[in-house]
């Protein structure tokens, strides 16, 4: 068949080329992804390394301290060893540091954003700078028995010993670090106790405060009244007790006990019937002493005879586990919200940033 070219209008052949061109390149753009396949797939495979990487940084602690979280002492424990056991919770906050070395080492080159990996890089150097606040403050507990004498001695039918000054300073200003580190991060502070050495039903323990004398002998069995005050708080009301303490408090007990009195003050000790003073002193006040005195290098509580220096060894252990038990749970919960608040600010500096659209340049 032949074409009669004059008949062909060569306007609207133009036009037709036109119109088809220009939907081709609209339908070419919508199709056209904003990175390659591959390249898309590499990122989201970094990101999964980075969060995982902070996850193994959480899991990497939990698995160096799953032989001492929940260490618990005996009769038989050395000081030396409570000592070794907070350089090893020391130890697991390091190697948990050092994962996070390589999350932003990761964040290298795994974006042609900068500002993206400098979110990451300044969230891992947060994290790092928390958990070395805790390594520093553990560190500092070390040393804190001093000596192979077990935890808790107590002497017979004589007046107790003091714990040392200078470690007892260290023992205080760690764990206020501890706390205050933890409340900064948003843990909540253990809460104060409020039980008196006179509990509800009229049953009045203050001679279990004559357990920490340094003056004089008990001079009646103590233990079991001591035990009973020990019965009354928990471990967390202890280290509130003892972080609301001052410095300053560090001193023998120089006149009556009273309703103020600290547990610094009760791990210096003092003349029984004056540490006995009255029934309104703090129940957490008085445990707080018997587990420092029980820890800290030098200290001794008072015993009677017939084997209360025994029970009394055994109410300093119950008070040091309680303790221990409060400081393991909020530096395990500082560490979890650290870890996961970094986990989260590493997720979002690598979520999808909107388009910019020409009209809002």
């Amino acid at each position: 068949m032949k074409i009669n070219i004059k008949n062909i209008n060569i306007k609207s052949i133009c036009a037709t080329l036109l119109i088809s061109l220009f939907l081709s390149l609209i339908i070419g753009c919508s199709q056209q992804p904003d990175a390659k396949p591959q390249d898309m797939a590499a990122d989201n495979n970094n990101l999964v390394n980075l969060l995982d990487k902070v996850g193994e940084a959480f899991y990497s602690f939990l698995d160096l301290v799953a032989g001492s979280m929940g260490f618990i002492v005996t009769k038989d424990t050395p000081k030396s060893e409570v000592g070794k056991h907070f350089e090893k919770l020391a130890k697991g906050l390091e190697k948990a540091s050092g994962k996070l070395d390589e999350v932003a080492n990761k964040a290298t080159g795994i974006d042609k954003s900068d500002s993206s990996k400098n979110l990451i890089k300044e969230a891992v150097k947060e994290a790092q700078e928390v958990l070395g606040k805790l390594k520093t403050h553990l560190e500092s507990l070390k040393d804190i028995g001093g000596d192979s004498e077990n935890v808790g001695v107590s002497v017979s039918q004589k007046q107790g010993v003091a714990s040392d000054g200078p470690e007892l300073k260290k023992a205080y200003n760690a764990l206020k670090g501890i706390v205050d580190v933890a409340g900064k991060e948003g843990v909540s502070n253990p809460k104060a106790g409020e039980m008196l050495l006179k509990v509800g039903n009229g049953t009045d323990n203050k001679d279990g405060a004559k357990i920490l004398a340094t003056k004089d002998a008990p001079g009646a069995v103590v233990a079991d009244k001591a035990a009973a005050i020990l019965s009354t708080v928990n471990g967390a009301e202890m280290l509130e007790s003892i972080v609301k303490s001052e410095e300053k408090d560090i001193k023998e007990l120089a006149g009556n006990a009273s309703d103020s009195t600290t547990p610094l003050e009760f791990a210096k000790g003092g003349q029984a019937s004056q540490l006995a003073h009255t029934d309104k002193t703090k129940a957490a006040a008085v445990a707080g002493g018997i587990a420092l005195r029980s820890l800290v290098k030098g200290g001794k509580l008072a015993g009677h005879n017939n084997d209360d220096d025994k029970v009394a060894q055994l109410v300093g252990i119950s008070a040091v586990n309680k303790l221990l038990g409060a400081v393991e749970d909020i530096i395990k919960k500082t560490v979890k919200h650290v870890l996961g608040t970094a986990k989260q600010k590493i997720d979002d500096a690598r979520a999808p940033k909107p388009a910019v659209s020409e009209a809002s340049k």
